[in-house]
């Protein structure tokens, strides 16, 4: 059988049976953010005075303190990456999950992060049709896995290579981080049954200029997968992904030399290619790339759904988030910053 390519980018979205039950948001586990402060409402504008271009940009900031030699305040970041810098600098704590805050300011829980996008020429390729679901059942099991503390990732990723920097190199993190994380689904992973369906994603069109309609969707987002399909063991189509959260939802596929993990510009890029099946990416920005090409990659599932700290170095004196704080931001223009513009910049 000739192998095909998927595409999976991030950074970090949609359904089956269009359900419009709000997806949970996940709690922070208190083993990865000790120190934990309970974040004052903010009455003035907040900005972000800096940025990096990727969340893993953000460790070697949370872990030192410092960008470009001067101290910083606070970070915006991600799971994993906040969980593996507090175990190198302990002075690091959580002044707010900023998907809760946005939850409370929206009334949603979570927010639409990363998506994993079909081509759509796959999408419509009925002679596919039984490799795309046994993909797609693939992918849905090891969502629930994932949402229910990883077990069966973890043991990919042991089995994948002993070595942690062997599989922190090829998914930006090791087994024992995405361990610790997952405990309480860190990582902000959504279940097939939890993704919103086109009027479910209108209340992000305000605050994320994000505005989703059935013609975005991939025919396989509402479509039921059937029962007796059988899961994909062997990846038959090439699979793009950031490193980082999104790409646990591939450890099954670790060894496959169709599963490539890249930065966020190479997962960008791909769009504009056309060239992959399967991308995970930015779930906004993602549509907006798929439209400035002619439409070529629809929304197939969602990825995660609201993963996003800001955390205090401890170099703020007054402990309290005002105008005048240095805060790093990670991917200007993406979910992350315009979820965080969205709560505390509007």
């Amino acid at each position: 059988m000739r192998k095909h390519s998927f595409i999976i980018a991030l950074l970090p979205l949609l359904l089956v049976s269009c359900n419009t039950e709000k997806p949970s948001s996940p709690s922070v586990d208190s083993s990865t953010s000790s120190n934990s402060t309970s974040s004052a409402p903010v009455e003035e504008k907040i900005s972000i005075t800096s940025y990096v271009k990727s969340v893993a940009e953000t460790a070697p900031v949370l872990q030192s303190g410092k960008l470009a030699g001067e101290d910083v305040d606070y970070v915006v970041t991600s799971q994993p990456v906040l969980f593996a810098s507090q175990q190198k600098n302990k002075s690091l704590s959580v002044y707010a999950d900023v998907a809760k805050e946005f939850g409370k300011k929206f009334s949603t829980d979570g927010f639409p992060q990363a998506g994993l996008f079909i081509k759509k020429s796959l999408d419509e390729d009925a002679t596919k049709k039984a490799s795309v679901e046994s993909f797609l059942a693939s992918f849905d099991t090891d969502m629930t896995d994932l949402v229910n503390g990883a077990t069966k990732a973890v043991t990919n990723l042991t089995t994948y290579s002993s070595d942690v920097t062997v599989q922190a190199s090829k998914f930006g993190f090791n087994a024992n981080v995405l361990k610790n994380v997952q405990k309480t689904n860190g990582l902000a992973f959504l279940e097939k049954n939890k993704n919103p369906d086109s009027t479910g994603f209108a209340k992000f069109k305000d605050p994320l200029g994000i505005h989703i309609t059935d013609t975005d969707l991939a025919s396989y987002y509402s479509s039921k997968i059937p029962s007796e399909t059988t899961e994909m063991s062997d990846l038959l189509f090439s699979l793009l992904t950031p490193q980082g959260a999104p790409s646990a939802a591939f450890t099954r596929y670790a060894s496959s030399n169709n599963f490539v993990t890249g930065q966020p510009s190479d997962v960008q890029a791909a769009f504009a290619a056309g060239n992959k099946d399967f991308i995970v990416f930015d779930s906004v920005n993602g549509l907006k790339l798929a439209k400035k090409n002619g439409g070529n990659y629809l929304l197939v599932r969602m990825v995660t759904f609201g993963n996003l700290y800001l955390v205090s170095t401890g170099h703020d004196t007054n402990n309290k988030l005002d105008k005048d704080d240095k805060i790093v931001g990670y991917g200007e223009g993406l979910v992350p910053d315009l979820v965080f513009k969205a709560v505390y910049s509007a």
